[in-house]
């Protein structure tokens, strides 16, 4: 009887958590395909629209690494449910704007309260679980996060098409009212008083200094970074340029930009037997050669024949595809740099990944001319910043193998 309650529990906490999840993937992609309708809505520019993706960005890297350490201190429940009273104001607010300034100031109250509810959420699986356990549920929500993504662009799209731009943020709104009301009557505090961490901020500190100065967590992190703006630059980039510019339909776009996300959504749900089956040096390797094979496809044919957007697409798409197999196995690597505060490294790495992204998102966006090249030369150079940390990476790794080599030899 007690194994039946405490399966119901779990089931319980793993429903809670995957709905917040849920909504915290929704409130980035689901009105990308609006983009085109909110620019003339809003008569503002194309580089203004993609702003709704940085801004957001910032308000979750600002709030990311506060949440962790704030509810190893004070609790769970209570920066849950104020992270997802924020994410609510925020998507009312953007319900109810007239003027895109307001809505970008929306967009980043959403930011700031989207970053607690991976932070915190992930927290109550380790909390909730032992180790192993935990580690089966992240993967199972690892899995069902790029389903999600893939799919609230349709979603988007039709609730665009058929209710115009604005009903996308009013789902947004009643989901996120929805959680934050189930969350207040079903969550229970998964973090006793007698387990919290006392608030010191000179340890804090500390701790975010020490992963600060770390080449062996900062290599793979700037990796994945680069990884990841690529990856959703083309999406944010191309939510204009296809419709405004190439002449795709509105219900037509969405299937391109959903290619892109199937893609990285298979790669990263064949990610796990790909690693058993092989090992992960391997399946990095693999990564990196479809990467670089789909990001050089997409550079030459965008810059050579930039009108045939069939061909560089295709070339994003397999780029997509080694993107889902490398992003998981480099995470681990960062997380494991500094073992002992994986708090903290958590949200160096989500806050720098979203930091990055959202500030290679406005560069582009503010060189928009109406053709494909900007993307290109940032391309370029996301390449030449992933491959020098790459080399360095190896480098370090390389000679650590040789120091631990002479050391051996030494001592026999």
């Amino acid at each position: 009887m007690k194994k039946q309650l405490k399966g119901k529990e779990n089931i319980k906490y793993i429903f809670l958590i995957t709905m917040m999840f849920i909504v915290a993937c929704f409130e980035t992609d689901v009105y990308l395909p609006a983009f085109p309708d909110m620019m003339h809505y809003f008569h503002t520019t194309e580089a203004m629209i993609q702003s709704f993706l940085s801004w957001n960005f910032i308000g979750i890297c600002l709030s990311g690494p506060f949440y962790g350490p704030l509810s190893d201190s004070f609790g769970r429940k209570k920066l849950l449910l104020c992270a997802m009273g924020l994410f609510s104001l925020g998507s009312l607010g953007t319900v109810f704007s007239e003027h895109i300034e307001w809505m970008l100031f929306w967009r980043v109250i959403q930011g700031l309260g989207c970053g607690g509810c991976f932070t915190v959420g992930t927290a109550i699986v380790y909390d909730k679980f032992q180790q192993e356990e935990a580690t089966k549920v992240i993967n199972d929500l690892n899995s069902v996060i790029p389903v999600i993504m893939a799919m609230a662009p349709m979603l988007g799209a039709y609730l665009n098409i058929h209710y115009g731009f604005r009903s996308n943020f009013i789902f947004i709104a009643f989901f996120s009212l929805l959680t934050l009301l189930v969350c207040s009557w079903q969550l229970e505090e998964t973090l006793p008083k007698t387990k919290r961490a006392v608030f010191q901020t000179r340890r804090i500190l500390k701790d975010f200094a020490r992963a600060m100065l770390c080449f062996r967590f900062w290599a793979p992190t700037i990796i994945v970074s680069c990884i990841f703006a690529g990856y959703l630059s083309y999406i944010s980039y191309t939510s204009l340029l296809f419709v405004n510019d190439f002449g795709v339909s509105r219900a037509l776009f969405p299937v391109y930009q959903a290619s892109v996300l199937i893609s990285f959504v298979c790669a990263s749900l064949s990610a796990n037997k790909m690693i058993n089956r092989f090992t992960v040096s391997k399946v990095k390797t693999y990564g990196l050669s479809l990467l670089s094979f789909g990001g050089a496809a997409f550079i030459l044919t965008a810059y050579l024949l930039p009108q045939q957007y069939h061909l560089f697409h295709l070339g994003m798409i397999i780029y997509s595809f080694g993107a889902g197999w490398l992003i998981g196995p480099y995470f681990t690597e960062s997380m494991e740099a500094l073992p002992d505060i994986k708090g903290v490294t958590a949200s160096l790495v989500t806050s720098f990944r979203l930091l990055f992204t959202a500030g290679f998102i406005a560069v582009i966006s503010h060189h928009f001319d109406g053709s494909i090249k900007p993307l290109v030369f940032g391309f370029i150079f996301l390449f030449f910043i992933g491959c020098m940390t790459l080399v360095l990476l190896n480098l370090q790794a390389d000679s650590s193998k040789l120091l631990i080599s002479e050391n051996g030899d030494g001592h026999f």
